[in-house]
């Protein structure tokens, strides 16, 4: 008689326990790439809505300091029309900035600031006007930004404060006085 081994091939396979592992191990890996996922995207979502922060406020700082720097006198008022008559001027929740710059020849340019909207639209802008012209422009010399929801002035300090607000509720405000 002849004993026979049994036919089983000599095949390596995984246990039990090795295959739990692995499996283990995926899910958490899985898990630790979603958690990321999900910190980048909450992060996108925030550098959007800051946008305005981040994007315009550097330029409108930029221009804002130029034009008041320049200026040698300024006062608030709530709207342009009591600006361009110079008529209720206030101290705080301004909308508009009037702007005197004095010439070398000893006469003066004028300009306002506005937040204003115009055709459906908020804007800051500007307008110019020399000594020479009979009136203020219909329209203004340029559009500082279309980007703020709202923007304020206000000197109940003693100091001009601009403060904008964007779409997201982000608030900036400048500070500074002409020389």
């Amino acid at each position: 008689m002849r004993f026979s081994r049994s036919n089983h091939s000599n095949q390596k396979a995984f246990t039990l326990v090795e295959l739990s592992l692995a499996i283990a191990l995926t899910i958490g890996i899985a898990s630790a790439l979603l958690g990321l996922l999900q910190q980048q995207v909450t992060f996108t979502e925030t550098m959007r809505n800051f946008s305005f922060l981040r994007d315009e406020a550097p330029q409108v700082n930029t221009l804002l300091t130029n034009i008041v720097n320049r200026a040698d006198n300024y006062r608030i008022f709530p709207d342009i029309g009591s600006a361009k008559n110079l008529s209720g001027a206030v101290r705080t929740g301004g909308k508009t900035i009037r702007l005197r710059f004095r010439n070398p020849d000893g006469t003066s340019d004028h300009a306002i600031v506005a937040f204003e909207t115009v055709s459906g639209q908020k804007q800051l802008n500007y307008y110019f006007r020399s000594y020479s012209a009979d009136a203020w422009p219909t329209n203004p010399t340029w559009t500082i930004s279309t980007k703020p929801d709202v923007v304020t002035f206000d000197n109940s300090t003693g100091v001009l404060l601009i403060t904008l607000t964007g779409s997201k509720g982000e608030e900036i405000a400048y500070a500074g006085n002409p020389d």
